[in-house]
């Protein structure tokens, strides 16, 4: 049996811009920062938690107190309930992700578990407008680490604990180059979505990138190579 892995934001989810809504509006709350033209190049821990930790030490030169980190939190949530109710289409599904899920979890041969360098509440809340429920699954966030190896590990020990195994071979569905970079680390396979067609995971090397789910026999092939 196969563990397949998937992210959330412009894996699963075309979210990516309700998620920027969400935390400029946050910074401006919390921290009274204006985060509109921060260069996010610049930041190595790309996670809700490690990106909130480094604006805070940019911009005041202190780490981020956990009260600090609760209170973006809270913003951040209610900023997100908020963009659910007045604009829903920007909670969409990356074309094919819910049908393929559906395919993956139902499949003998796999077992699937999703690890995102989102919050958890705001993992769950963007998975549940597109129909995924991530209860009964291995489900890793920025809720539990800072850094995305950490968050891919615990997902595959939630993976394995359930199953009492090992499996054969990891596979993670990943959009960001951050993504990639944690696969080579961790010597997992990687498959690319490349939902804006930037080719840029490309441009690293990566051997399979899709622009969506769409072509299911496809991906499954690359799955069972």
């Amino acid at each position: 049996m196969k563990l397949v892995i998937f992210d959330i934001d412009g894996t699963l989810t075309d979210t990516k811009k309700v998620d920027d809504i969400c935390f400029i509006d946050a910074f401006d709350k919390t921290f009274d920062i204006d985060i509109t033209d921060m260069n996010w190049d610049e930041f190595t821990t790309v996670t809700d938690w490690g990106v909130t930790r480094d604006v805070v030490f940019k911009e005041f030169k202190k780490e981020l107190s956990a009260a600090d980190h609760e209170l973006m939190k809270f913003n951040f949530f209610e900023k997100l309930l908020q963009e659910r109710i007045s604009q829903p289409n920007l909670f969409k599904e990356v074309s094919g992700a819910l049908q393929f899920y559906k395919l993956i979890k139902e499949h003998s041969d796999f077992e699937v578990g999703i690890a995102t360098g989102c919050w958890e509440q705001s993992g769950v809340i963007k998975l549940n407008e597109i129909g995924i429920d991530p209860t009964n699954v291995a489900y890793s966030n920025s809720d539990f680490f800072i850094n995305r190896e950490e968050i891919v590990l615990h997902a595959i020990a939630q993976a394995e604990e359930k199953h009492k195994n090992k499996f054969s071979e990891i596979i993670y569905f990943g959009d960001g180059i951050w993504d990639y970079e944690t696969c080579k680390s961790l010597g997992i396979r990687f498959i690319g979505i490349d939902i804006l067609k930037d080719g840029k995971l490309k441009d690293l090397g990566t051997e399979f990138v899709f622009e969506n789910f769409l072509p299911t026999q496809s991906i499954l092939e690359v799955l069972n190579t």
